[in-house]
């Protein structure tokens, strides 16, 4: 008694099975050939495709840039034109200036100068000139105490007008302790240019020290007159 007889339902299941794995087989082999076919038409397809070379894209330019490379182009063209034929630039023209002519101015006759002659200075009516301070009988500048002495002045008349009778001087300041005479006149006229003498008592002051008398001459109007003018002084001692 085999397998199958032992066994009927197993037996059954390994025939279906074995059926089917060979279907599977056969099947599969058929796949096998199915595919390797396809494979290699696939294969021959890229292989034509590849050696015919793809048309390259062509690039887009900037309408910009395109204007640019012109504009370039034609200043290096009109560059080199200038480089080749440069243009002579004229020479500037020498402006003749017509010369001036300069007048002479007309030498006038020097006028003659008129030099003015010499105008006398005019003396003034009443005018006196110092001449001498003196005191008498001897000329001296020291004298004790109450010791007696005079004092003379000489004037010159260097007016134009005499002097009249009552013509005087006067002692007008004075410093220490008065010991003169106030005031001396004379009583005759005394024409211009002559001279004339007026006298003074003084005496000592017992003030040691120095005594100055100032005097002034007047007319006999009582109007001072100018440049007569006198000062005396002395020392007690």
């Amino acid at each position: 008694m085999n397998f199958r007889e032992r066994h009927p339902v197993l037996g059954i299941m390994v025939s279906y099975g074995l059926t089917i794995l060979m279907t599977v087989s056969i099947m599969k082999s058929s796949y096998t050939i199915h595919s390797n076919f396809f494979l290699f038409v696939a294969l021959s397809f890229s292989l034509l495709v590849g050696c015919t070379q793809a048309p390259m894209p062509v690039p887009t330019q900037d309408h910009s840039t395109i204007v640019a490379a012109v504009v370039e182009t034609i200043n290096v063209q009109n560059t080199q034109a200038a480089l080749l034929n440069p243009t002579k630039t004229p020479l500037p023209t020498k402006t003749q200036i017509p010369p001036t002519a300069t007048s002479i101015p007309a030498t006038g006759t020097p006028t003659e100068t008129i030099v003015p002659s010499e105008t006398a200075t005019q003396q003034p009516a009443y005018s006196a000139s110092l001449l001498y301070v003196v005191s008498y009988p001897e000329n001296k500048r020291e004298y004790v105490g109450n010791e007696r002495f005079g004092i003379a002045l000489g004037f010159r008349n260097s007016g134009t007008t005499a002097w009249e009778p009552g013509t005087n001087v006067k002692l007008v300041s004075y410093t220490g302790e008065v010991t003169v005479q106030l005031e001396a006149s004379i009583n005759t006229s005394v024409p211009p240019g002559e001279k004339v003498e007026f006298d003074f008592w003084a005496f000592g002051s017992e003030w040691y020290g120095d005594h100055t008398f100032t005097f002034q001459l007047y007319n006999n109007q009582g109007l001072a007159i100018p440049g007569g003018y006198a000062t005396f002084t002395y020392t007690s001692v």
